[in-house]
């Protein structure tokens, strides 16, 4: 008879929050929206990598190389669900599990400066911003700057600020800023919509 395996299952939330910190200093949240369609990954854990929190850590931390996280969260991450899946292969160690560790990952912006700002209109009730997206005429400017792969010599970055996905062989249209800042199209049109600057350098779309 083989030994008892956990199936293990881990589902990723990203989305983004906007904060603004008012006049006294506190923060305000002012939308929260997702990146991404939900992710989904499945591990099969056997039952020799749970009889300790330390060889299981080793173990998620291997299989988590695969997933687009942070280092810090990743191992964060690993910690968390070591701890459980030992605590439960060892109460019943017999039996197989499947279990779900269900990850939000938040992604911030963090509005600096003056909140009375020329991109932004304070509405009469406290905590309350209304953003100023971009022009329909700045727009249609920047689709002419559609490209479908990226330049190696391009100084941005591998992975879309706003989605957290790759821009490397990626098959999405890619739009590159007058900032020089690339994203997938459909990132950065809707970024711009609900507010008009760049994710990355605050750099203002013109018309």
């Amino acid at each position: 008879m083989s030994p008892p395996f956990f199936v293990l299952e881990v589902r990723i939330h990203r989305f983004c929050r906007k904060l603004l910190r008012n006049l006294q200093g506190d923060l305000i949240e002012i939308g929260t929206r997702p990146l991404a369609p939900t992710s989904a990954f499945l591990f099969q854990i056997h039952s020799y990598d749970l009889f300790s929190e330390q060889p299981c850590k080793s173990r998620l931390d291997y299989l988590f190389s695969s997933l687009n996280l942070d280092e810090t969260l990743r191992d964060f991450l690993a910690c968390s669900v070591a701890c459980f899946l030992v605590f439960i292969a060892n109460k019943q160690p017999f039996l197989g599990r499947h279990v779900v560790a269900d990850t939000d990952v938040a992604l911030e912006y963090l509005i600096a400066g003056d909140p009375i700002d020329r991109t932004m209109i304070i509405d009469d009730e406290p905590g309350e911003v209304v953003a100023r997206g971009a022009s329909i005429s700045a727009l249609n400017k920047l689709k002419k700057q559609r490209s479908f792969t990226k330049s190696s010599s391009d100084g941005d970055g591998d992975d879309c600020v706003i989605c957290l996905e790759g821009l490397s062989g990626s098959r999405e249209a890619l739009t590159k800023m007058t900032c020089n800042h690339i994203f997938h199209e459909r990132c950065i049109f809707g970024w711009l919509k609900i507010r008009n600057s760049c994710p990355t350098c605050r750099w203002e779309l013109e018309d």
